[in-house]
């Protein structure tokens, strides 16, 4: 406390001011800056439909209507027809063509007309006719020809070329098209900005086009996204460099210089300053730089059909849609489906295809909204670090508790909504964390330091007041504060009345908490005087017991089981707020209890997991993300999704407690001798299959799906899905044994390569459970871990009708289709499978009621 007095109010100002400024110089708080900014951009997105951009999507449906992705390149050819026909004024389908199309029979009927050739057989006569016959084959099989041919006719067709960022080396030369589309007008102001060439991101390697594609396209620009450091894509690089003299536009600029129909000489590079797009009398479209570099903050907008109309790809193809609705637009043309194409973390979404994020850039050319950082933002910030810095040190000290409080808020305040209002309305990114935390930081530390001292005065004149103790202690106690609890009680003294009974309740509390080594300590303060109370002889030694099975295990339990713990004590345990009355069985993991919350008289169940069970080096991840988890799956609220109440940390135990389920669950329906009725297997998986759907649709992956975690409700036979997140919580956390939990059998081909996962992995796992519940076998054996890994991985199933000739041949396509090796091949929805066997359940009740 000695120290404390010493230390001068404005000296814990100007410490925390000079350590804020070191921090944004050396970039400390940009993490918790940008995922600020993530959520301003997110709230400023434009909803306003957007007249000159349509997109051109290609959909799930428009593959289960096409066939699989990708497709011969006609299709494409016939869609950039239909466009040119409907008025399109651009069109740019966000697709790298860099390799030919060589079909089979191309190839085979190219060999068969040079064989032809070299026989002398097409001279005249009937080789002559077979002869023409081949040539229009071959014409009509080359994809690439009718590619080529829509493009030259259409004459607005914007192609992307891609960098290449990963491969080593560097090219000898650039392609003619990247010359020929390379921005050619550039201003270098290098005596005001000597690093003006640095301005500009390099590079030297391309993935080169097809050089007949290239010569039909009106503009190229480049595809690449550079993601900021946490993985968000906010930027947009508007000129890269390529080789030594080569700046090549984005896909964006490319679009809007087509649209606006200008020439090579309207588009003015001013390094370091910003591209400026000269529109005659119309005015300037001026793209500008962020700090120094030639990238821009792309200003979002909201997501499909709000902004941007979509307007799927296979209803262009077959030219079923209004030719109005392309007539003078720019049209992209780009993939929205799941598993085709990339998509991209975004302030917006976490999940954004490539070809929304350039409708969102050219938006902005053409709409001129960007956000901006302009150069008087860094003095500003700066200025409001030391306004803020000047009134924690001298102005803070001097004003009273409830007006320093509230002068404090209104600077919080009002430099947060001055923050937004720069962001909102003049799209200018105003960093704000930095200045906010300092003023909320200082705060705390100046009030803290005038309470301490308060409290050290109020010690000096309470410290022998019983009473004060008393009251303070049994404070503490009631909310939970135990330790505080006990140290008030300690200084009064034994012989005044109540003393050992308020001690005595504390250790019972500290019992319930498995705290033994505190309980013990209030016991021995009861009796330092030497005389027995209530049944301490008798007590202590069953506590020592009690901790001592605690750290070693013994009496057969496991360190950290509250049954092992406290099978020799009368205490009633608590995890949390919930009293334990019953253990309902045992894990690799933990223990699960029944418990009740008393508030409320809720029965319970509380899964646990042994926290001493994890390597220091991966508890504090693992408790992290078993937090996380159990927060996700606590929003899930299906029918068929076991409901999460609550979670916590105690001791060396982790919680979940959830709704209490009284049945069983599939793992005894797997047995020959005991398989459910087929229509009910079928009914069952189908609400398993819809309640994946529902968790998929909120970004939530099961991982662990098996008969175990599928329960069965005593007397309505409803269906309950348990554990949703405790497979991820321990995918990838050792245990001190050095065994990986999980379940091998049911793991999906990606499960087992260690790859990230999404939905169509629980849809693999659910396809063995559908398997083994119908047939009593599983799909994949193996003599050991390593070849069931392989099986899993690489090697087919046996048909399930081989076990089970009942099973519908319907229902053994379905299986395949949930097992297929590839994700892509599988079911991409849950949902769909669902459906599916919904279908086939509906059908075999058709068949026996007509059978009645």
């Amino acid at each position: 406390m000695q120290i404390k007095k010493t230390i001068p109010d404005w000296l814990i100002g100007v410490v925390l001011t000079v350590l804020f400024m070191i921090s944004v110089y050396v970039g400390a708080f940009n993490t918790l800056e940008l995922k600020t900014f993530d959520w301003r951009a997110r709230l400023a997105a434009s909803q306003t439909k957007n007249p000159d951009i349509e997109i051109v999507a290609i959909t799930e449906e428009d593959i289960a209507e096409l066939g699989r992705f990708p497709w011969p390149r006609n299709i494409l050819a016939q869609v950039i027809h239909n466009l040119s026909q409907a008025g399109a004024k651009v069109i740019a389908p966000g697709i790298l063509l860099t390799e030919p199309e060589e079909s089979t029979g191309l190839k085979t009927v190219n060999k068969l007309k040079e064989k032809y050739e070299e026989l002398g057989l097409g001279q005249e006569g009937p080789g002559l006719v077979f002869y023409k016959q081949l040539s229009d084959a071959v014409i009509d099989l080359d994809n690439d020809a009718k590619l080529y041919k829509a493009m030259k006719e259409a004459g607005n067709v914007v192609l992307p070329v891609f960098f290449d960022e990963q491969s080593k080396g560097r090219d000898t030369q650039a392609p003619d098209y990247m010359k020929k589309h390379a921005i050619k007008i550039k201003v270098l102001n290098t005596s005001e900005n000597p690093d003006a060439l640095h301005s500009v991101e390099w590079k030297s390697k391309i993935v080169p086009l097809l050089p007949n594609f290239a010569e039909t396209a009106v503009a190229i620009g480049h595809f690449n996204l550079r993601p900021d450091k946490d993985g968000y894509i906010r930027y947009q690089d508007y000129v890269i460099g390529y080789l030594d003299d080569i700046y090549c536009p984005s896909y964006a600029v490319a679009i809007v210089k087509v649209f606006k129909g200008l020439k090579d000489e309207d588009i003015i590079l001013n390094l370091g300053k910003g591209l400026d797009l000269k529109l005659g009398n119309a005015g300037v479209l001026h793209i500008p730089a962020e700090s120094d570099k030639m990238r821009t903050l792309i200003n979002w907008n909201q997501g499909p059909d709000v902004v941007f109309q979509q307007t799927s790809f296979a209803k262009v193809y077959s030219n079923q849609f209004e030719s109005r609705l392309f007539n003078g637009k720019i049209v992209l043309i780009g993939a929205t489906a799941a598993g085709i194409g990339d998509r991209f973390v975004t302030p917006i979404s976490g999940n954004l295809p490539s070809v929304e994020i350039y409708a969102n850039a050219v938006s902005n050319v053409l709409h001129q909204k960007f956000f901006t950082r302009p150069a008087w933002t860094f003095v500003f910030e700066l200025g409001i670090l030391l306004l803020f810095g000047a009134y924690i040190s001298l102005g803070l000290p001097r004003l009273k508790a409830g007006l320093g409080a509230l002068t404090t808020l209104g600077l919080f305040i009002v430099y947060a909504v001055t923050g937004f209002i720069f962001f909102f309305y003049n799209s200018i990114w105003l960093q704000i964390t930095p200045a906010l935390l300092l003023l909320a930081l200082g705060y705390i530390l100046v009030v803290s330091k005038h309470f301490f001292m308060t409290e050290k005065v109020k010690e000096k004149v309470e410290a022998d007041s019983v009473e004060t103790n008393k009251m303070l202690g049994l404070s503490f106690q009631q909310q939970g504060m135990l330790d505080l609890a006990f140290e008030k009680f300690r200084k009064l003294p034994l012989a005044e009345e109540g003393v050992k009974n308020l001690l005595y309740n504390l250790g019972l509390d500290f019992e319930r908490k498995r705290q033994f080594s505190k309980a013990l300590a209030a016991y021995k303060t009861i009796i330092a005087d030497g005389k027995n109370f209530e049944d301490l002889d008798e007590r202590i030694p069953k506590l020592k017991g009690a901790e001592a099975s605690m750290i070693f295990g013994k009496s057969g339990g496991h360190p950290g089981d509250i049954g092992a713990t406290l099978v020799d004590t009368d205490a009633k345990p608590t995890l949390g707020r919930y009293e334990v009355v019953g253990e309902l069985g045992r894990g690799a993991m933990g223990v699960v209890y029944k418990g009740v919350d008393p508030k409320i008289h809720r029965t319970v169940a509380i899964k646990t997991i042994r926290l001493n069970d994890f390597d220091d080096d991966v508890l504090s991840d693992m408790k992290t993300r078993f937090f996380r988890e159990a927060e996700s799956a606590g929003l899930l609220n299906h029918p068929n999704i076991v409901t999460i109440y609550d979670c916590g940390e105690e001791h060396d135990l982790a919680y979940i407690a959830m709704e209490l389920l009284e049945g069983n669950d599939l793992s005894q329906y797997v047995y020959k001798a005991n398989l459910l009725p087929m229509r009910e297997v079928l009914f069952v998986i189908a609400q398993v299959a819809e309640a994946l759907d529902y968790a998929h649709a909120k970004g939530i992956v099961h991982r662990d799906i098996k008969p175990a975690n599928i329960m069965r409700l005593k007397g309505t036979n409803e269906i309950k899905v348990t554990d949703f997140g405790i497979a991820r919580i321990t995918s990838s956390s050792r245990t001190k044994t050095g065994v990986v939990l999980g379940t091998p059998s049911y793991m999906s081909p990606e499960q087992i390569a260690g790859k990230r996962v999404d939905g169509r992995s629980d849809i693999f796992s659910l396809g063995v459970v559908l398997f083994e519940l119908l047939s009593g076998e599983k799909p994949f054996n193996g003599e050991d871990i390593t070849s069931l890994m392989y099986q899993i991985a690489s090697g087919p199933h046996v048909p399930v009708r081989k076990y089970n000739p009942n099973v519908p041949s319907i229902v053994d396509k379905i299986i395949d289709k949930a097992l297929a090796k590839d994700e892509d091949d599988r079911y991409q929805k849950a949902g769909l499978m669902g459906d599916h066997l919904r279908k086939v359940v509906a059908k075999i009740d058709e068949l026996k009621k007509a059978k009645m």
